[in-house]
């Protein structure tokens, strides 16, 4: 197993991890906000997870033209022998 390298992560799968985590921090606050203060901002949900949303399109539309395109580094066209 000393041979094994770690794949990198790349830039794609991070900015979709941070998003996900902001978007699950976000909930849990806007569930103690109801428990606490018995309402919940609606405009400011409904923005935050807008733009969410506009962001996973963005990013979805970056990788369907990369794979359109061919452009994938780690692939060569020869297989392994």
């Amino acid at each position: 197993m000393k041979g094994r390298r770690r794949k990198k992560a790349k830039t794609s799968d991070i900015v979709l991890l941070v998003m996900g985590l902001f978007i699950a921090a976000f909930i849990v606050t806007m569930i103690v906000t109801f428990w606490v203060k018995g309402s919940v901002p609606d405009t400011l949900i409904r923005y935050t997870l807008g733009a969410g949303s506009v962001e996973a399109m963005l990013t979805a539309g970056i990788k369907i033209s990369k794979v359109r395109a061919g452009d994938n580094p780690g692939e060569s066209e020869e297989p392994y022998e």
